[in-house]
């Protein structure tokens, strides 16, 4: 595929350098190369340690262990709600990897982490070589390696992975009104992140009437009969998802009277929800966080280096020859009116269209980094014209990406190896229970089922949550127990075969700051406020081995009333 400048821009050598001629594949294998170096830098950590992951990999791949082994994770609700929650193209990936090459989950997620990037990457390059050639197509690829936001929601290789990449490939498309083009990319959105290929299909439908009502040209998508098939094909996937979800008793997603009348979606809650975020939050402050150097310095070294960075845009926006870009203002003019028409939607009636920040918070970021990207290119016209002055730039963009990218995105659970080694010594068929913060690691990493984590505590699916519900009370009942009997009937009840305890939980200051969330905070502190001791404690009632300082995994299949065909080891 052969791109060209699509815009005549000044013929100053201030402003000029090398902008004028074609791209080249050179420079598609320079972006994508810069770009994985950049990521392997970044994510060196990750790539290194399975134990180094993106904290949303413990919710969404673990039960993908089955295809490689199908004795892990028998079916149960977690493993089953957590199979039904992953689009069915993000499984099919998975799928392929594990079958195809004997890939396993959590190694995937992060080759597809890195691959996601570099899509990332061209695709901006793509949009500003198409704008004005290679020039600016450096600086707007420059923006994935220097923005975290990005990463940030890349990293892990879940559905949301594939959000800011397949909107910018979409805008891309767009840019060069490929109706073709704009209609595949939809269809890999309806099949691996559905609320962007809602707002796509809503963007692009908005840009279709408009240009009907006005004098301009007709819009790319939809244009003709095969794009109408393309956008039902489109919605049939993504309510098909729905429906699924709902027909297996997981559905559907809550709606605002729940939201406001349930301390689970408040500040205190599993997710701080509601009150929604004032909208200047999503729509400015979250976006200029990952401009500024906020995040790697604090609050006032981020507002110097926006001050910094003020007056270079200033100067570049002021040189740039802002008419040469005109084909750029139509679709992001429509990016944006549908991105806060949806965005506005989703907060009328939330969460019935899921987080209301999901339609808003990648298309701003996107446009930011294309805002960008244009000014700083012509304030470096002058640097530009320099026989060294672009290679310079381009190293050091590189080397800012490796630095300020660096282990976005990622968490290390390498302190609970040990613990994770000994469940996955235990039966395959054992069911772990405990504290549901320690339980994303036995579940993940471990690869033992477990009765409720907390990862996968998910208020906003009402169904899922009606089951969710009582095996968190009932496992935090036994945790917090004062008497033997309530964990030996915990575990009769639920086949618990084994539980981890953490020491720690049960000091007066772990109580103190909020042991999980509201409303299971104030029931464990009238446990804990009870007269005794925890029974968990008593190492005569449950003798136990200790995988790692602090931590017991305690064998319940020895106990009285074991439940039958667990009472001994495998």
């Amino acid at each position: 595929m052969r791109f060209v400048c699509c815009s005549q821009l000044h013929n100053n050598d201030f402003l000029g350098g090398s902008s004028h001629r074609p791209v080249r594949p050179l420079d598609w294998m320079a972006v994508c190369l810069l770009s994985a170096l950049v990521f392997a830098v970044a994510h060196r950590l990750g790539l290194a340690s399975p134990y180094v992951v993106n904290d949303d990999v413990r919710q969404q791949l673990f039960w993908m262990a089955r295809w490689l082994d199908p004795g892990l994770y028998p079916s149960d609700f977690l493993s089953d709600y957590a199979a039904a929650y992953v689009p069915a193209g993000v499984k099919a990936l998975y799928f392929a990897a594990a079958k195809g090459f004997g890939c396993d989950p959590i190694l995937f997620s992060k080759l597809l982490t890195g691959g996601l990037f570099v899509l990332l990457a061209a695709s901006l390059f793509g949009i500003g070589a198409t704008l004005e050639g290679p020039m600016l197509g450096w600086f707007c690829a420059a923006m994935a390696w220097a923005m975290p936001y990005f990463l940030k929601n890349i990293s892990g290789g879940l559905s949301r992975a594939f959000a800011g990449p397949l909107l910018a490939l979409f805008f891309w498309a767009w840019l060069r009104r490929s109706g073709r083009g704009m209609a595949w990319v939809l269809l890999l959105q309806a099949a691996t992140i559905p609320y962007i290929a809602m707002l796509c299909a809503g963007c692009a439908c908005l840009d279709a009437v408009m240009a009907r009502l006005t004098d301009r040209p007709a819009a790319p998508f939809p244009a003709r009969p095969v794009h109408g098939l393309v956008l039902a094909a489109a919605a049939a996937a993504v309510l098909g998802m729905n429906q699924a979800l709902a027909a297996k008793g997981y559905g559907p997603l809550v709606g605002r009277a729940a939201l406001a009348g349930d301390p689970v979606f408040g500040p205190n809650g599993r997710l701080d929800l509601f009150p929604l975020p004032n909208p200047f939050l999503d729509l400015v402050y979250w976006p200029f966080e990952s401009i500024g150097l906020f995040l790697e310095w604090g609050l006032f070294p981020g507002i110097a280096t926006l001050a910094v960075l003020a007056p270079m845009l200033w100067i570049g926006a002021r040189r740039a020859p802002w008419r040469d870009y005109i084909p750029l203002y139509r679709p992001a003019a429509m990016l944006l009116a549908g991105s806060l028409g949806l965005y506005a939607l989703a907060r009328a009636i939330a969460l019935v269209l899921f987080v209301p920040d999901r339609y808003i918070s990648y298309s701003i970021n996107l446009l930011y980094a294309l805002g960008l990207a244009l000014c700083l290119r012509w304030f470096f016209g002058g640097l530009l014209a320099r026989r060294f002055g672009g290679p310079a730039l381009l190293a050091l963009a590189v080397c800012f990406g490796c630095w300020r990218l660096s282990g976005v995105g990622l968490y290390d659970y390498r302190a609970d190896a040990p613990l994770c080694s000994a469940v996955a010594a235990l039966p395959k068929d054992a069911l772990v229970a405990g504290n549901p913060k320690d339980l994303d690691n036995v579940l993940t990493f471990g690869r033992r089922n477990v009765v409720a984590s907390f990862e996968l505590a998910h208020p906003w699916s009402v169904g899922a949550w009606k089951i969710m519900t009582p095996r968190l009370g009932h496992q935090l009942e036994a945790y917090y127990a004062k008497d033997s009997d309530t964990v030996r009937e915990f575990a009769r009840v639920y086949g618990v075969t084994h539980m981890v305890v953490r020491e720690g939980d049960y000091a007066p200051k772990a109580m103190e700051k909020g042991p999980l969330f509201a409303p299971f905070d104030d029931r464990i502190r009238e446990l804990a406020a009870a007269s005794g001791k925890f029974a968990l404690l008593d190492g005569a009632e449950f003798p136990y081995t200790s995988p790692e300082p602090g931590v017991r995994l305690i064998d319940l299949r020895r106990q009285p009333d074991a439940p039958r065909g667990q009472a001994s080891p495998e």
